[in-house]
């Protein structure tokens, strides 16, 4: 039962972004997306995860739409002051290690490129739970001090408030 009730959630997302994509609201439109969507998902269960996704890519429905909005919000913040230090000529370009605790192995990559898509740091390299990121306004190198000017509450939202 838990199983479908995930599946029909998600058909309900797929639906909407199809929705999004043809810029068209209508049921069948809906139907369209949900449909392409369920096919998606059985295929990539069946052929590519080998396993049960749920359990591969630890994420939870509500947590992914609080993560995906705190991520498009800080991008467009990130933007802005990335843009005025550049015109304003005040770049203190840096590498900086920063740690992370979390323990998944996605949600550390999935971390690595919420860092890469905000603008005026990019991730280089990942050791474990450690980050090199390349950051536009360096203030320290210090990786206590830099790693949460850095990762913001990314970490926190990827784990679902979990330490």
């Amino acid at each position: 039962m838990k199983h479908l009730l995930h599946y029909a959630k998600m058909m309900a997302v797929f639906a909407v972004v199809w929705i999004i994509l043809e810029e068209q609201v209508s049921l069948a439109t809906a139907a369209v997306g949900a449909l392409i969507g369920l096919a998606t998902m059985i295929a990539t269960d069946m052929y590519v995860l080998r396993g049960d996704y749920r359990e591969t890519y630890p994420f939870g429905f509500r947590v992914g739409v609080k993560y995906v909005f705190a991520l498009i919000v800080q991008i467009y913040i990130a933007g802005v002051q990335a843009l005025y230090r550049v015109l304003t000529g005040g770049l203190h370009v840096g590498i900086v290690d920063i740690h992370t605790t979390l323990e998944n192995e996605f949600h550390i990559a999935l971390l690595a490129n919420s860092i890469t898509l905000t603008p005026g740091t990019v991730t280089l390299d990942r050791d474990g739970k450690t980050l090199k990121v390349i950051w536009i306004d360096c203030v320290t190198t210090d990786p206590d001090e830099a790693g949460p000017l850095i990762k913001q509450n990314f970490e926190q939202l990827i784990s679902g408030g979990k330490p």
